[in-house]
């Protein structure tokens, strides 16, 4: 019925039908399994194996799915996040990596950055069930359910221009060891290398803004940083089209129109999979990004000033007041014409 209902767009069939759906799915938690029951206390009750519960889960699975899908559809993000939680709880397992990533993209379209990067942490804290020889697969070792999930996560709020939220995905990513980073260690002093193999080009985004801002926080002074960047995107051998960088020309865009000021990335030569950023630029954009701080912090802390002192409050009063007898005469003008009258 799910699935039937999630093809139809109804998600109101979706919500009535989910509850239903529980006892089932509560039996696949893994507490249950034979292999992790603490006890052998109930004797008289065979459990079943791990492999049988994963096996039932992953059938299950499939109709929490397709409601997110249905829930992103039709913009309903409460909901999605709503069978998120309740999945959780129920099965005691992370949801597959589809139906987050759809959850994901439902709240980015919403522009609800910060609750994106809470449902990432809340699915991350669930420890991963461990497969059993039955269930393990060769298939797609390098994407794991983690890096799935921050590379979708991050690639939802990139497209809806949420930049610091993805930034701070990708430098949770990388410091837990589900993302790459970017920063190669290189004995050359004057340049900096940065390798963005197989990133999607909003990884790659985050990776640069997160990669320059560790490496020139460094430095006390923006104007001491005296290196090139060098950014490898590789030749696009495993690209669609064979032996044509598609990243190359994306992120060459990218630096132009998304990074202010901009930065003007040129190709190496002899190498079509390399691209350098002089050093003039990175100071530039570092100096931008220290003066855009300030600004924050300058507003903020006028508006903290505003609140302790009682300016602001006194101001709306006084606004309050002056639309208040202004009302008043207008009323009492009326009156008097209609007397005259």
């Amino acid at each position: 019925i799910l699935i039937a209902a999630s093809r139809g767009g109804h998600w109101k069939v979706c919500v009535g039908t989910l509850p239903f759906i529980r006892p089932y799915v509560k039996e696949t938690h893994p507490m249950y399994a034979r292999e992790l029951a603490p006890t052998e206390s109930n004797r008289g009750r065979s459990r079943p194996s791990l492999a049988r519960l994963n096996r039932k889960y992953d059938r299950i699975a499939r109709a929490l799915t397709a409601a997110i899908l249905c829930f992103e559809a039709r913009s309903q993000y409460a909901w999605a996040i709503r069978a998120i939680d309740d999945w959780i709880e129920w099965s005691g397992r992370r949801p597959r990596k589809e139906a987050v990533a759809s959850a994901c993209r439902v709240l980015a379209k919403r522009y609800r950055g910060q609750e994106v990067i809470n449902l990432v942490a809340r699915v991350m804290s669930i420890p991963e069930v461990e497969l059993t020889d039955d269930d393990a697969s060769d298939d797609d070792l390098d994407y794991t359910y983690e890096k799935a999930l921050y590379t979708e996560s991050i690639n939802a709020l990139y497209k809806r221009g949420m930049y610091e939220e993805a930034d701070q995905l990708y430098a949770e990513g990388a410091a837990n060891g589900h993302l790459p980073w970017a920063v190669m260690e290189d004995c050359d002093p004057s340049t900096l290398k940065l390798d963005l193999h197989g990133m999607s080009i909003a990884v790659a985004h985050s990776a640069i803004c997160v990669s320059l801002q560790k490496e020139t926080a460094r430095s006390s002074d923006g104007s001491v940083w005296d290196k090139d960047v060098v950014i490898i995107t590789g030749t696009g051998r495993r690209s669609g089209e064979r032996f044509r960088p598609v990243l190359t020309t994306e992120l060459q865009k990218m630096l132009q129109g998304q990074f202010v000021p901009s930065l003007a990335a040129s190709a190496v030569p002899g190498n079509k999979g390399m691209l350098k950023v002089p050093r003039e630029d990175i100071v530039a954009w570092f100096d931008h990004q220290r003066r855009q701080k300030r600004e924050r912090l300058l507003a903020v802390a006028e508006a903290m000033r505003d609140i302790t002192s009682g300016d602001r409050l006194e101001r709306a009063l006084m606004q309050s007041s002056n639309r208040l007898e202004r009302a008043l005469r207008q009323k009492y003008e009326n009156v008097d014409e209609k007397a005259q009258q």
